[in-house]
């Protein structure tokens, strides 16, 4: 009995990632690898990365020659990061915003927000909406390579806390996960 010759593919990130192979793929057609989902660490893409409890998801969309090229579907945050950042008389928030950016790329972030102390329930409500307004705003005039960029970074974040803190003090303000939708 005879099997398969199989082939070895090379997985390279997209453009936003330095178009690194991360990892390699065995399969006996090109089409079969078409589809394939992966998740890497930010420390296995960047030693330096910061960002080390992000968890990042790629799909591979084509093949060429021997290099499986894939696109940024998504990513998450561990949970270990978030039980560690939510403290004992600390409220958290969570928020959805689910927009399209200005290239037309329909972009969902679930954002984690954490108050300095306890708040009411209707504290609690005026940040998640401000929150939510801001990021659909933000989402809606902005590419999504930048969005992404401004995230990895810590920008997005970090305007995001400015504004908030105008209502209440906040601790800890993460995009807890973002979801491409292709």
């Amino acid at each position: 009995m005879k099997g398969k010759t199989k082939k070895e593919f090379d997985i390279v990130l997209p453009k936003l990632f330095g178009e690194k192979t991360i990892a390699k793929t065995i399969a006996d057609k090109p089409s079969k690898v078409v589809g394939r989902n992966l998740s890497v660490y930010a420390r296995e893409i960047d030693e330096k990365s910061r960002k080390y409890y992000y968890k990042f998801n790629f799909k591979i969309v084509k093949v060429e020659d021997n290099k499986a090229l894939t696109s940024f579907i998504g990513h998450e945050v561990s949970r270990s990061f978030i039980s560690e950042n939510v403290k004992k008389f600390s409220t958290r928030i969570d928020g959805y915003v689910k927009k399209k950016t200005k290239d037309g790329i329909e972009l969902c972030l679930k954002v984690f927000i954490v108050t300095a102390k306890n708040v009411k329930t209707s504290i609690a409500r005026s940040i998640r909406k401000k929150a939510k307004n801001f990021l659909e705003l933000y989402i809606s005039g902005n590419e999504f390579d930048k969005i992404i960029n401004r995230i990895l970074i810590d920008e997005l974040q970090r305007d995001l806390k400015k504004i908030l803190n105008t209502i209440y003090p906040i601790s800890v303000v993460e995009i807890r996960k973002s979801e491409v939708k292709l």
